[in-house]
């Protein structure tokens, strides 16, 4: 009994310094808190976040605040614009003796061993510009986004 009367309680009845992210959300549920825009609207409000928030990102520099998996706060300077982002080195394969046989198609192509699944539309692949390498946030966890959007050509 004691449990439901915790859980029920309205107030501020846990230190949030050493929970997860995941621990977090089910407290905010549980008292009944509001969540973020994407996190409280529909499905059709999620797909209008995301489309403006990839447009944003096809065009320009993007700096957004979200929280990580492990319950840390990170502001990543991203964008998905091809002008920005440095063209990945071409691999070769040195020896087409080397391809295995169980992977080549009619055409004698490697085909790809990895199956590609479905991605996720909660995630946003982008690059880093402070890093340098591709990285990844999820739109139910963000908490802000900051653009310069220049008009003049």
């Amino acid at each position: 009994m004691i449990k439901k009367r915790n859980l029920t309680f309205r107030g501020e009845f846990m230190e949030t310094n050493g929970l997860t992210w995941e621990q977090l959300e089910v407290f905010r549920l549980l008292k009944n808190q509001p969540g973020t825009m994407y996190q409280e609207g529909n499905e059709q409000e999620r797909k209008l976040l995301r489309d403006w928030v990839q447009g944003l990102l096809n065009v320009s520099e993007v700096t957004v605040q979200f929280v990580k998996s492990d319950g840390t706060t990170r502001d990543m300077r991203c964008t998905l614009d091809r002008s920005r982002i440095p063209p990945s080195p071409i691999k070769t394969q040195s020896n087409p003796a080397e391809m295995d046989s169980s992977t080549a198609n009619i055409d004698g192509l490697a085909e790809s061993k990895k199956s590609r699944k479905e991605p996720d539309p909660a995630n946003q692949r982008v690059y880093d510009l402070d890093v340098g390498a591709w990285r990844s946030f999820r739109y139910d966890r963000l908490k802000k986004i900051s653009a310069v959007i220049n008009f003049a050509k």
